[in-house]
């Protein structure tokens, strides 16, 4: 093997990172996500008959339950990648969308049997966490209820971003990545309390997640055609 195959190409490794960039903001955007909904819930939660404490508690039981199903959903996402791009690239378009609706499809019914249990059965998700006070409960039953509520519209926008990644589109994978976690979520978080109190940090990830479906659709529809 000649050696200049192991020369770094400053192109090569733009092109990279380029792709990798995406899913590098997904990670970082959790951290920021955590720390602005931690600040909120603290300023509001003393305001309300909850106290800071208790809205502190059940949101990082449910964000980490949440978390369980977004590392699901990207695992599938992810295994299909490779299955993306190699088709992708030797122009089989009719496998890349039927493995994207495959995909996408066993997603989203994951996330609607979680929400069932978040609608009907929260307190058997809390229960496993230690079930204390009154209040307590009655507010991680809220955080499941309303905070997941969007929860089973998730799949499209984690399924699309990694879709345009694998097939070259890094723009397109970043912009999906910023809608929930940036630019939909931070702003409601700092905005819905001021109306709702401490529930409107609650309604915020119903908020965030209907939107960034939203984006995905529109994305999708508008270069599906052009596969």
């Amino acid at each position: 093997m000649k050696n200049e195959c192991f020369v770094r190409s400053g192109n090569v490794m733009k092109k990279v990172c380029s792709l990798g960039i995406s899913s590098f903001i997904q990670q970082f955007a959790i951290v920021l996500i955590m720390a602005v909904t931690n600040n909120v819930l603290v300023i509001y939660g003393a305001r309300s008959v909850y106290g800071s404490d208790i809205p502190l508690t059940t949101i990082g039981i449910t964000m980490k339950v949440n978390q369980i199903l977004i590392a699901a959903v990207m695992g599938m996402a992810s295994g299909a990648q490779p299955i993306f791009g190699y088709n992708y690239g030797n122009q089989q378009v009719d496998r890349v969308k039927k493995t994207y609706r495959l995909v996408l499809t066993a997603s989203t019914i994951i996330l609607i049997i979680a929400f069932l249990i978040f609608q009907f059965k929260p307190m058997s998700i809390v229960r496993l966490f230690g079930s204390e006070s009154d209040l307590y409960n009655e507010f991680a039953v809220k955080c499941f209820r309303i905070f997941l509520l969007a929860c089973p519209l998730n799949g499209c926008q984690m399924v699309t971003s990694v879709f345009f990644q694998a097939i070259g589109k890094p723009k397109l994978a970043t912009v999906l990545s910023l809608t929930r976690q940036v630019i939909f979520f931070i702003p409601a978080a700092l905005l819905l309390p001021l109306a709702l109190g401490v529930e409107g940090v609650l309604w915020t990830g119903a908020f965030a997640d209907s939107l960034a479906f939203v984006v995905s659709v529109i994305l999708i529809k508008r270069n599906w055609k052009k596969l």
